[in-house]
């Protein structure tokens, strides 16, 4: 583990999910999310401690637990203020909200995992476009899709982008991200096209000068998911059988809390067609069957 300089202000934490530093003025510092879990939010407590450097704050990008793991060791053990936005907060202070939504009711015990439910902590709800704190202004960015309400921050000529943009071998191993809403990522993806930064620095994106080409490539991967959607329902499908098929065409074979996690991310690219008016569904002897408009 090592602390990585990006500019006079910002710094990271490269790792399984990357962690950022905004430093504050006597030795004080700002986390852009906290880690997979508390072991690892350990390790980042000591390598600062190193360096003396004392968390203040910690500024959530969203309410994932592999993002949000270390808040609560964090929050116990320097008794910083976090920061959340309003629909990713709730689940951050409740985390079974997470589980539940993913299997649509009350979730199976697989599904409440450090995967999917990190410990609680208690956030508080910031709804502006620019957060002061202290000396610095920190610009919130918009960055919905992955996750219902997620942001990103730009400070000091760094743009900390959450999981709005995975790196090309990201994609070798996870054929098919997690999405929320398809449609609403893919015009996050055209934002950041006019956000202007020296550094770039995702959840699973080491810092870069330049995302125009992983834009592009992210946009692509999206836009084939949808396309692969529209042709498969050009013949009527049952929810459950347009759930393996997908999964099927991505050669992804899941099992237990796993498939829940991807069949959420199927209905979100069925909601997002059916939204903008592509496909429709109906009830059919009890089965939920959806075909092209």
């Amino acid at each position: 583990m090592e602390l990585t300089r990006l500019s006079d202000r910002t710094y990271y934490i490269p790792g399984p999910v990357n962690v950022g530093i905004i430093t504050l003025e006597k030795s004080r510092v700002i986390l852009v999310d906290s880690g997979i879990d508390s072991n690892y939010a350990k390790k980042i407590y000591e390598l600062l401690s190193d360096y003396r450097y004392q968390i203040s704050y910690i500024l959530n990008t969203h309410s994932h637990a592999d993002h949000v793991g270390g808040n609560n060791f964090l929050q116990k053990t320097t008794n910083c203020k976090i920061l959340a936005a309003p629909l990713e907060a709730p689940i951050i202070s409740y985390p079974l909200i997470q589980a539940a939504l993913l299997f649509s009711g009350a979730p199976t015990q697989d599904l409440m995992n450090r995967f999917i439910m990190a410990l609680p902590s208690e956030p508080e709800i910031f709804t502006e476009k620019e957060l002061k704190i202290e000396d610095l202004t920190i610009n919130v960015l918009d960055l919905p899709g992955h996750s219902i309400n997620q942001k990103g921050f730009l400070v000091d000529g760094t743009a900390f982008i959450a999981d709005a943009v995975f790196p090309d071998i990201f994609f070798k191993k996870h054929l098919l991200p997690f999405n929320y809403d398809p449609l609403v990522h893919l015009q996050t993806l055209e934002n950041l096209k006019k956000v202007q930064a020296q550094n770039f620095v995702g959840g699973h994106l080491r810092h870069t000068s330049n995302i125009a080409t992983l834009l592009a490539n992210n946009s692509t991967h999206v836009n084939n998911a949808v396309a692969f959607m529209r042709r498969l329902l050009k013949v009527p499908q049952s929810q459950e059988r347009v759930v393996k098929s997908f999964l099927s065409h991505y050669e992804m074979k899941k099992n237990g809390w796993q498939y829940f996690l991807f069949r959420a991310t199927v209905n979100g690219y069925l909601s997002a067609l059916h939204k903008n008016g592509a496909i429709k569904y109906r009830i059919l002897d009890n089965l939920v069957v959806w075909y092209a408009a």
